[in-house]
């Protein structure tokens, strides 16, 4: 259907342009140029009557058009389509008229195929007018409609992307974060100094990837790998062996494009949920990979099932499925379950965009 604002503004437009036209009409019988014929109330009349019904049959071709036109062809197919609805609405409005004429004002000529057809040549100009600018109207309206709703959405992106930077940080800038990490990494100096200058790179190289994402849609994959292995390797440090995890894609689908920072939140939950007093080792696989024109990524631990029937997500979880739903407007699917008898999967799956978006 169409929006009750558009719907007032075609309504406006007609009834100016009817109203130009009758202005016209009355004075071609005032001077005497035509509707000798016509009383001055059956010219109103008519008029009224040939412009009432043309309403109708160009209010129901843009409700087709809406509906069936729009999007779906291409532009130069599209104004064939309408010159065509232009000459049926000359067609019928000239029909109607011919037997309200015939009916109410007696007209007593014949109607035939010549007359119907001088009568479509004459009002032709004018239903082809009013017709298309209408339909100009129509799709003007749903192509800045468009623009309007993709410029909320880009503003509603930068704000999403903000927020999950933001909360990627305050998780990596918790306290117990930063001194686990920093505690380990000043035991570790009195080992090995080479390996606590690794981990001090490491910790300040997460936290700067994360802070140069810049207002994007997408990154590559490679490029969301890279901020996450900085943070298994600084979580890698706190646990040591009892932490273990393994990456497996391939190098086609690294330059597949991914809304930012998306992963990390989920590993972080496998890690926090999954170690437990029954499991002081777990092993994180990663996997992720093509299948049927969608991004297939699942994320797998062996520690602790989940306990409970519903799970509720936290702020980081929640954060990437707010920015992938208004990313690809719903389509997408994410699943958390537990493994069979072993651990939980996190599988997300996305559709594969064009590799030059941005």
């Amino acid at each position: 259907m169409l929006d009750k604002k558009l719907f007032r503004f075609i309504i406006l437009f007609y009834i100016l342009a009817c109203l130009f036209a009758l202005i016209i009409a009355l004075f071609q019988k005032i001077s005497g140029v035509s509707f000798k014929s016509f009383t001055w109330i059956q010219l109103i009349m008519s008029y009224l009557f040939n412009y009432g019904t043309k309403f109708i049959f160009i209010v129901l071709s843009i409700i087709f058009t809406r509906a069936y036109i729009m999007n779906k062809f291409s532009l130069p197919i599209s104004i064939i389509i309408h010159t065509l609805i232009s000459v049926l609405l000359s067609l019928y409005s000239s029909i109607l008229l011919l037997g309200y004429e015939k009916i109410f004002l007696g007209y007593d000529d014949p109607i035939t195929i010549k007359v119907i057809l001088s009568r479509v040549a004459y009002s032709s100009n004018f239903n082809f007018f009013v017709y298309f600018t209408l339909i100009t109207i129509l799709y003007a309206y749903y192509y800045l409609k468009k623009q309007k709703d993709q410029e909320i959405e880009e503003s509603n992106l930068k704000a999403q992307l903000l927020d999950s930077k933001i909360k990627v940080l305050q998780s990596q800038l918790q306290p117990h974060f930063l001194f686990n990490a920093l505690n380990d990494i000043s035991s570790l100096m009195d080992i090995n100094i080479e390996k606590s200058q690794d981990a001090i790179a490491d910790l300040s190289e997460m936290l700067r990837k994360t802070l140069s994402i810049k207002d994007v849609k997408y990154i590559t994959l490679k490029e969301e790998l890279s901020i996450l292995n900085k943070y298994l390797s600084i979580e890698k440090l706190r646990f040591g062996e009892k932490l273990n995890f393994d990456i497996d894609t391939t190098d086609i689908t690294l330059l597949e494009k991914i809304p930012p920072l998306i992963l990390q939140p989920i590993v972080e939950n496998s890690i926090k949920h999954g170690f437990s007093y029954e499991h002081d080792t777990i092993m994180i696989n990663i996997k992720i990979f093509v299948y049927n024109n969608q991004i297939v990524f699942e994320i797998t631990n062996n520690g602790m099932q989940i306990q409970v029937k519903e799970v509720v997500f936290g702020n980081g979880i929640s954060n990437v499925l707010e920015r992938i739903d208004t990313l690809y407007h719903g389509n997408y699917s994410f699943d958390i379950r537990n493994n069979r008898d072993l651990g939980v999967i996190n599988i997300i799956k996305i559709p594969r965009i064009s590799q030059t978006t941005t």
